[in-house]
């Protein structure tokens, strides 16, 4: 797991002066923009769209990868895809795309302690969220091709790890660009600093902020945690990501190439969620032997946390959907046989 860390320090090093080799004699070229870093389960899927794209298409298409946000941050680069600028598709967590789209109800699936398991997202995501964000961003000109993975989203601090709401308000925390975080934020008592990814880490090092919360992977593949102490699992949040196109640039593909994409749902979602998934205990176990203090809250520590989430859900239930917020509450009912 060392070696993940150097091999993905070394990538980022790389992939901030690197470019792709151009599209060549391909009919068709998508510019496909991620901050998601060289050397992670997300790059490697990203890869495995870019080589069943272009294989399937036997060449029509060029896939050009542009990976550890050297086209700019999560929300300008879905900007860009639906702008009709650099970049015709791109893999981007769900917030950033619901922010940079204008699409509230994006940011559903990531209200906080919504989810008790990974096998009640996965159901949400499925069978009640993505056809209607589809739809949703079909109107604002971005194709939703699958849903990809982040995983839980904990808390890294600098100075304690947090056991209550008091312990996280003494850190000034970073906070994705997303309503969702900021609301939650703001219940949990602490007034955070909304960041984009590629400034974080010197944020970070500077003192700007002394913490922030994120995944597992991207918190090791980033090296956002090497100027934080303590790691406290409290899986507050599940982040989906989302891999989406320009709708304009699908809807120019001609007959033949078209069900390529839409067809990538049925070949990478399950493999790419898998593959995040299956590094979770590693990845903890290895913040270990490198120093990183790991805190696992009580049910009764977590508690007060979750009550206040629920304000929330509460406060944001209109703005983000109300019909679709009530599917949603239903099917879990339903799921959890409630």
């Amino acid at each position: 797991m060392r070696r993940f860390l150097i091999a993905v320090t070394a990538a980022l090093l790389l992939g901030a002066f690197a470019l792709p080799a151009s599209g060549g004699d391909a009919e068709y070229v998508i510019n496909f923009g991620t901050v998601a870093p060289e050397g992670t389960p997300w790059a490697d899927q990203l890869k495995g769209i870019q080589t069943n794209l272009q294989t399937a298409s036997k060449g029509r298409i060029k896939v050009r990868l542009f990976l550890s946000g050297v086209m700019g941050g999560e929300v300008e680069q879905v900007r860009d895809i639906m702008e009709n600028g650099r970049l015709q598709g791109g893999g981007f967590s769900s917030a950033a795309v619901a922010t940079g789209a204008n699409v509230p109800a994006l940011q559903i699936p990531e209200l906080p302690y919504l989810f008790r398991d990974l096998k009640e997202a996965d159901h949400v995501l499925d069978t009640v969220l993505f056809e209607p964000i589809k739809k949703q961003l079909k109107r604002r000109g971005l194709y939703l091709s699958m849903w990809a993975e982040n995983g839980w989203r904990s808390f890294y601090t600098k100075n304690k790890p947090v056991k209550t709401m008091a312990d996280l308000a003494e850190h000034k925390m970073r906070v994705q660009e997303s309503k969702v975080h900021k609301k939650m934020y703001a219940a949990f008592g602490v007034q955070a600093v909304p960041i984009p990814t590629p400034e974080v880490l010197d944020a970070l090092n500077r003192g700007t902020v002394d913490g922030f919360d994120n995944t597992s992977l991207f918190g090791q593949a980033s090296g956002w945690f090497e100027p934080t102490k303590y790691y406290t699992l409290s899986r507050h949040i599940y982040q989906p990501a989302a891999i989406i196109f320009g709708q304009e640039f699908v809807d120019g593909l001609p007959d033949d190439l078209r069900p390529l994409i839409e067809n990538l749902i049925n070949t990478e979602q399950a493999p790419g969620r898998k593959g995040v998934r299956d590094l979770e205990a590693a990845l903890i176990e290895n913040y270990r032997e490198m120093g990183l203090t790991i805190y696992e809250p009580t049910a009764a520590e977590l508690a007060p946390f979750q009550a206040a989430a629920q304000g929330v859900h509460v406060e944001l239930r209109d703005e983000l959907g109300a019909s679709l917020m009530d599917d949603v509450s239903a099917a879990l009912k339903t799921y959890r046989g409630e």
